[in-house]
């Protein structure tokens, strides 16, 4: 199982990536960006976590699960 590191940055261990599903990937797709298929997560692939402070590492989880929420 590939873990979610998002929600690992914010204390939440054990969560599976969601990587079909991962708003952070449907950026991706829709950017028509290529990246290679074995990059798990884009929040570690495009090194949004490195040297983050709590805040934004907390409202980019914010932002995945209000899109999960709402369908999007």
């Amino acid at each position: 199982m590939s873990e979610c590191k998002l929600r690992r940055a914010n204390g939440i261990s054990g969560v599976a990536c969601d990587r079909e599903e991962c708003v952070y990937w449907r950026v991706v797709e829709h950017l028509d960006l290529e990246v290679p298929s074995e990059h798990g997560c884009a929040i570690q692939y495009f090194e949004l976590l490195e040297g983050a402070n709590g805040d934004l590492v907390t409202w980019l989880l914010s932002v995945k699960e209000r899109m999960e929420t709402d369908g999007s």
